[in-house]
């Protein structure tokens, strides 16, 4: 038998891992930049509050600090000090340590800066609305802080600026500088956690490559077993024991498809089971078709013969009957034609003789019949009991059809569930689904011709029946014309004899004559009987020879339908 070439499945599930593996790399560096990033935001935001009150307690303690020498210089010698002279040595090198932007100068209580680190602002107006604010405060006698820390923009420019009110109210000592220089140490720590992100972001990277790698790698075996499922190879894998010992869900999977396996590799074996026993059945039922088709050729010809000896029965009788007549013309002329009496009564034995060995020959080729017809009604009941057999086992190759869909339906649905990891169990799924409609399909096929064979062979039992019946009344028949030629046989023999009588016994031979010649006309009314009988059971057997040819091209048709689902089960490898 020719086995069925198997073509291959495309392997995609190898990209789809690859691709998993991607997903599991891209959802851990997610997970890392949303980390770094929310980290990087949280410490900004931390560092810049607590650098920004640093700076602010700095920056006033700076200012409160200068601002008591500036107390202490007037307390000693009064306003004279304020002057820029005076001044450039008190003040002149205060700043805040580390920020180039930061200065110093002094705003008396009219508003006019005596000091300022350019001289070209020396005695004029404070520009920073700030100062002129707390000044006028300071006119007004409004209550105000004597020393704080506070923001404002100047020519679009954020600054932070320290005051110190003196304490007779004389000046105003203000200590200025850029925000962006005090924030710079910021930039720089916020700069190194961005670098320290990154490169945590690319050494996790690596580090989940690797892992999603290792994590998939069992998924990529399982996949290669699956791919070696889908091209009907069934066999144990050592892959699939050593994955089904992990404690994790690959090993899960893998005691999953070996149940799987082992299922299906169950299910083929009992398919395989029955499709040999059906390839077994649909041989026999083509012998048996083969040999009844030739029982039912023999039969034709022996009915045949009946037919023709049938026919010669009737052709005889016929001449009987003419002899008949004639011998009752001879009876009329007894006493003038007695030597042709002699001899027509010798002719008529001769003749009774030959019609005996005729109705033996018939009645013989009758017995012939009736045991043929009984072969073939034994043959037929047999083809009955194998038509049953091979029905049984399409049932039961449809039984396992349905239970192998079922599966095949429940493997899809948990291939469904599983996602993209299950696409490649779901096509062996769908492989095995059409093999499962397929082998559905052909025993559908199978029962539907053991159906029309069952009926086929109960009409050719029915048949034979009747061919029995028409061939026992036709042996009768026969027994009867027998008995009645021997009677006529002893007649002449009789009037060979008694020939001297007569003349003497003409009236009682007429009046026999005539009884004879009814006798001889139904016997030729039953030899045409037997002849139409014939005829049909000869249009019978043709039937049951057409019938038994039908039979024997479904039994071969039934052979192949077993040879394709043995190649099928065949390309199965367990």
């Amino acid at each position: 038998m020719k086995k069925r070439s198997q073509k291959k499945v495309p392997q995609r599930t190898k990209g789809v891992l690859r691709s998993l593996k991607s997903k599991v790399v891209a959802m851990v560096l997610l997970a890392i930049a949303i980390t770094v990033s929310s980290l990087l935001v949280l410490v900004t935001s931390i560092v810049n509050r607590s650098l920004t009150h640093t700076l602010e307690n700095y920056m006033e303690d700076v200012s409160n600090i200068t601002g008591q020498n500036i107390d202490a210089a007037l307390n000693r010698s009064g306003a004279v000090i304020l002057n820029a002279s005076y001044l450039q040595k008190l003040i002149g090198n205060v700043s805040i340590n580390g920020v180039d932007s930061s200065y110093a100068y002094i705003v008396t209580n009219d508003g006019t800066m005596v000091y300022h680190p350019s001289e070209d602002k020396i005695g004029q107006p404070v520009e920073n609305e700030l100062i002129k604010g707390i000044i006028s405060d300071m006119k007004a006698g409004n209550e105000i802080d004597k020393h704080a820390v506070v923001s404002y923009k100047f020519n679009g420019t954020t600054k932070y600026a320290a005051y110190y009110i003196t304490a007779g109210n004389e000046a105003v000592l203000v200590i200025s500088t850029d925000k962006a220089d005090m924030m710079s140490s910021l930039t720089y720590i916020l700069q190194a956690s961005v670098i320290c992100g990154v490169f945590i972001f690319i050494v996790c990277g690596i580090i989940s490559y690797f892992a999603a790698a290792k994590m998939t790698k069992p998924l990529l075996e399982i996949t290669a077993v699956i791919n070696r499922f889908s091209t009907l190879n069934l066999a144990e894998s050592p892959t699939t024991q050593r994955i089904s010992k992990r404690k994790d869900e690959t090993g899960e999977i893998a005691r999953a498809i070996a149940v799987l396996r082992q299922q299906l590799a169950d299910i083929v074996s009992q398919i395989k089971e029955q499709s040999a026993k059906l390839y077994n059945a649909s041989n026999e039922l083509d012998l048996n078709a083969s040999h009844t088709s030739e029982t039912v050729g023999n039969v034709e010809s022996a009915v045949n013969e009946i037919a023709t000896g049938a026919t010669s029965q009737a052709s005889e009788t016929q001449k009987a009957t003419d002899n008949i007549v004639d011998m009752g013309n001879m009876i009329e002329h007894t006493n003038t034609k007695v030597e042709n009496l002699n001899a027509t009564a010798a002719l008529m034995k001769q003749s009774s003789d030959e019609a005996s060995q005729t109705l033996t020959e018939l009645d013989a080729i009758n017995q012939k019949a009736i045991k043929s017809i009984d072969i073939i009604y034994e043959q037929t009941n047999t083809t009955n009991a194998s038509a049953l057999k091979i029905k049984e086992a399409t049932t039961l190759i449809s039984s396992i059809a349905e239970e192998t869909n079922l599966l095949s339906l429940n493997a899809s649905i948990e291939a469904a569930r599983a996602g993209d990891a299950g696409r490649g169990f779901a096509v062996v799924a769908s492989q095995i689904q059409k093999l499962a409609k397929q082998s559905d399909n052909s025993a559908r096929q199978i029962d539907d011709i053991i159906h029309v064979l069952l009926e086929d062979s109960q009409k050719a039992v029915e048949t034979m029946d009747e061919v029995k019946t028409i061939m026992q009344q036709q042996s009768d028949n026969v027994a009867k014309t027998g008995t009645v030629f021997a009677q006529v046989r002893d007649g002449i023999g009789d009037s060979i004899q008694g020939m001297d009588e007569i003349a003497d016994r003409t009236t009682h031979l007429d009046e026999a004559r005539s009884s004879v010649i009814d006798v001889v006309q139904s016997l030729t009314a039953i030899a045409q009987q037997n002849a139409a009988s014939t005829q049909e059971t000869s249009a019978s057997v043709i039937e049951v020879g057409n019938t038994m040819q039908e039979i024997s091209m479904n039994a071969k048709q039934l052979k192949e339908i077993a040879t394709v689902l043995e190649d099928n089960m065949n390309s199965f490898k367990l």
